[in-house]
């Protein structure tokens, strides 16, 4: 199955090489039962193909994937209808794009999910971890709020009670008794500066990503609602046939066997509430 890699390029670029390369594939030119799924790098592009692409095959579909490599193409990519579903991201990071973007995307169904973790190379806990420490965290916005909150989860920091604790920022944080000095950084690359700082706030995507096991976490974030990753699409495709026929399957007993595989990673992600419905 031929995939479709789009690298570091800008915007513009990466959606015209897109057009290109799909010309003839997409369901908008035809092919009424092609499914183009957008992914970044993570485990989510394996878990589709694992548990949900047989089941739509034996349904008569085609899957096509397109790798991205960063946050902000497959939102575009979507709404653009270069592809017809993405999974990637969480809801609430998919709702903030969306209104920030003017798109009209929405999500069908949420997915287990890795959570983000703190790692480091140079503590073997949260609590050893030194004064001064560097940490580097995530420098979009939602991210960079959900890291700090998955800090104060530790205790290492405490943020602010007057605040929406899903739009916190650095300036936002009360106490932080070890004076950690804060680094942002583009979240795909965060698995790369861990030798250089003292902890760093990873994406669950990008750890595994990166070769990283989430088991060597110091610390693993307790998900909560908006946080578990969804599949999303245009919103006028949320009742399509092939909308439902995804809900469908990530709600059997065959989705559920692949994740609760032993001798695969989705074993330990966190589950949504109606994992089991």
């Amino acid at each position: 199955m031929k995939k479709f890699i789009l690298k570091s390029l800008s915007l513009a670029g990466a959606l015209a090489i897109s057009s290109v390369f799909l010309t003839g594939c997409g369901s908008a030119t035809g092919t009424e039962n092609l499914i183009r799924v957008g992914v970044c790098a993570g485990p989510y592009e394996d878990m589709f193909k694992e548990g949900i692409q047989p089941k739509l095959e034996e349904k008569g579909y085609e899957v096509k994937y397109v790798d991205f490599s960063d946050y902000v193409l497959p939102n575009n990519a979507l709404a653009e209808k270069e592809i017809d579903v993405n999974v990637f991201q969480h809801s609430t990071y998919l709702k903030k794009f969306s209104e920030e973007h003017d798109l009209d995307l929405t999500y069908i169904t949420e997915i287990p999910t890795a959570a983000m973790g703190v790692f480091s190379n140079s503590f073997d806990s949260i609590d050893s971890v030194a004064e001064g420490s560097e940490a580097a965290i995530p420098n979009d916005d939602t991210n960079l709020a959900r890291a700090l909150r998955v800090l104060e989860q530790t205790g290492i920091i405490k943020l602010s009670d007057e605040i929406d604790k899903s739009k916190a920022t650095v300036d936002d944080i009360a106490e932080n008794p070890k004076s950690l000095v804060f680094k942002e950084v583009n979240a795909e690359v965060l698995p790369t500066v861990l030798d250089s700082v003292g902890i760093a706030v990873i994406n669950g995507n990008y750890a595994i990503s990166a070769g990283l096991d989430l088991a060597d976490a110091v610390y693993n974030e307790q998900l909560g609602e908006g946080y578990y990753n969804v599949i999303a699409v245009r919103t006028e495709d949320k009742d399509s046939s092939f909308s439902k026929d995804i809900v469908s399957i990530v709600h059997s007993d065959d989705f559920r066997n692949v994740i609760e595989d032993e001798s695969k990673i989705y074993k330990a992600f966190n589950k949504p509430a109606d994992y089991d419905k």
